[in-house]
């Protein structure tokens, strides 16, 4: 029994590390999945549209609606070959894969989903966002260099209300 379970241990330490969280995009130009998703997951900036009025009584202060979410993936490595690096995620989309998906979805005028999901099945991000900014460069071993900038969508639903 304590062989099988050396064994066992032994095989799943050999196997390349899937990292601890997921980051998948998609959109009408296809979907990928980040190969390379940083120790520390991007910090998501959910503002709130409070406003500050001056009255005769001193200042109030109203709360306001709900901002428009954003993200920032800054700096990260796409491998040309995600398979030569066993940190990467060996079903992580090529960089060149990468930097189509961003042109594709930013030349299509419709919003892209981004999920970010934990190991353990529990969501970190779901949100439907647009393009703000897409900037990348290759290195001389053709890995891909990139930073996005994205930020929540919302459309009216016709009843008043807000989806995204």
């Amino acid at each position: 029994m304590i062989s099988i379970l050396k064994a066992i241990v032994s095989r799943l330490s050999s196997l390349p590390a899937l990292g601890r969280a997921d980051i998948v995009l998609s959109g009408k130009a296809g979907r990928i999945v980040l190969p390379v998703v940083p120790a520390d997951l991007p910090p998501v900036s959910n503002p709130q549209n409070n406003e500050d009025f001056a009255t005769v009584m001193g200042d109030i202060r109203i709360i306001g609606t709900l901002g428009l979410r954003e993200i920032s993936l800054d700096n990260l490595l796409a491998p040309a070959y995600p398979m030569k690096y066993s940190w990467a995620n060996p079903f992580g989309s090529s960089g060149m894969e990468i930097v189509k998906f961003f042109r594709e979805s930013q030349e299509s005028y419709e919003p892209i989903r981004i999920t970010i999901t934990h190991m353990n099945g529990s969501v970190y991000l779901n949100m439907a966002c647009l393009i703000d900014v897409f900037d990348y460069y290759t290195d001389n071993v053709s890995d891909v260099h990139y930073s996005a900038k994205l930020k929540e969508y919302r459309k009216e639903n016709g009843a008043g209300g807000l989806v995204s």
